[in-house]
């Protein structure tokens, strides 16, 4: 099988940032993973085992052959939790959906106890920064003096560095969560590691793919942490990296209006942590970056 072509009897679904294929059959879903991703095949495996012990809902295993790199999963639909927050919840259901997640975060946390094995090491601050430098350093801040970034980059692992570190799920956002029926399904949890503390509550927060703003006040004790929002940077930093990877140089459309959002949220930490000539360097460079990417667009 080659290019977009699905197996018969199966409809290609939109993939995600990785280069697993995703193809749905009558009742269940088939993932191909490609010769180089058995690492992450067997980590979703490592991971779903634990998670389902944990008491989460992930979706079932339904068969694994790992002579054709492939397993079939429960099909738990298309409806993701952004369009779930979006389209059928108001606003006191839309907070009891977010903190039902956040809930989830000290049992994936707890999931280390009397635990030695994570199958990967902690999360990589610096190659992640350093990933972000070089995809947005020639997309949104082509032209633009990167020193400021460099720095302020330098300035979170020197943050960063020194805090407790917690298992997380590493990409924790309402499009890894899908609904069914009022019922939620954490998915794409295979790259789960250990984290600093506060890493899975930022990521969620932060969402970069709706707007969770509403919901802050809620969570205002672990907002004004100093230390939780350093990660919260990172993370967003982060993140902004995979956007412009992905979604320009990749060509997978659907990253690119999340690239705005995530320079905003990165604005939004520097503003909590009072850096104040790191904002007006950032302003400058969301001004670069809007150039190429409209905020809104």
């Amino acid at each position: 099988m080659t290019g977009d072509s699905s197996p018969a009897g199966y409809t290609r679904l939109k993939g995600d940032a990785s280069s697993r294929a995703y193809f749905r059959g009558e009742g269940h879903i088939l993932v191909q993973y490609p010769a180089d991703s058995m690492a992450s095949f067997d980590n979703f495996l490592f991971w779903h085992q634990r998670y389902r012990d944990a008491g989460l809902t992930v979706p079932g295993v339904i068969e694994v052959d790992r002579t054709s790199r492939s397993m079939i999963l429960e099909d738990w639909g298309d409806q993701h939790g952004v369009d779930y927050l979006v389209s059928q919840c108001d606003r006191e259901s839309r907070l009891a959906v977010v903190r039902e997640v956040v809930s989830w975060i000290p049992r994936i946390a707890k999931m280390a106890d009397g635990n030695s094995e994570y199958r990967s090491a902690p999360v990589p601050l610096a190659d992640e920064l350093t990933f972000m430098i070089t995809h947005a350093g020639d997309t949104i801040f082509n032209g633009a003096d990167m020193e400021p970034v460099d720095r302020l980059c330098a300035l979170v692992l020197e943050q960063t560095g020194n805090l407790s570190q917690r298992l997380a799920h590493r990409d924790l956002h309402f499009r890894n969560i899908l609904v069914k029926e009022g019922g939620l399904c954490l998915i794409d949890f295979q790259d789960t590691r250990l984290a600093p503390d506060g890493y899975d509550l930022s990521s969620l927060l932060f969402d970069n793919y709706v707007d969770l703003s509403a919901e802050w006040p809620a969570f205002a004790a672990q907002l004004d942490q100093p230390g939780f929002r350093w990660t919260a940077l990172q993370r967003s930093l982060k993140a902004l990296g995979t956007f412009c990877y992905f979604g320009l140089k990749l060509g997978k459309q659907w990253f690119v209006p999340a690239i705005p959002i995530a320079l905003g949220h990165v604005q939004n930490h520097l503003t909590a942590l009072n850096l104040r000539s790191e904002q007006d360097e950032w302003q400058l460079l969301r001004k670069q970056a809007e150039k190429i990417i409209p905020a809104g667009d």
